[in-house]
């Protein structure tokens, strides 16, 4: 199953506002969506940035360095040469890989 963004909004939604029908404070759809929107910007710049972001009990965003390589393709008999560029990593922490395998419960 894939989870668009929308979804993702959706839900959240829904979540925040468990309990709190005809209420003032109650967030609308929209104020959820900025609030994700400028989470992921703000997530995106920091591994623009090159920073590495740690969300804890869930895991960790790593920017790295891939250095340029040269590997030879043995059927078409020639040398391919890929730049040093970067990439992004990811380690899920313990207890939502846990979660995942269905050896504990998620907090």
């Amino acid at each position: 199953m894939v989870i668009f963004k929308a979804d993702l909004i959706r839900r959240v939604w829904e979540k925040v506002n468990v309990g709190k029908e005809g209420r003032k404070e109650r967030l609308k759809q929209d104020e959820v969506e900025a609030i994700i929107n400028t989470f992921l910007e703000e997530m995106s710049q920091c591994m623009v940035d090159g920073d590495d972001i740690i969300l804890r009990g869930f895991g960790k965003f790593m920017s790295k360095v891939r250095k340029a390589r040269t590997t030879y393709n043995s059927i078409c008999k020639t040398e391919l040469t890929f730049p040093e560029r970067r990439i992004i990593k990811f380690n899920i922490s313990q207890n939502v890989d846990k979660h995942i395998k269905g050896e504990g419960s998620h907090e």
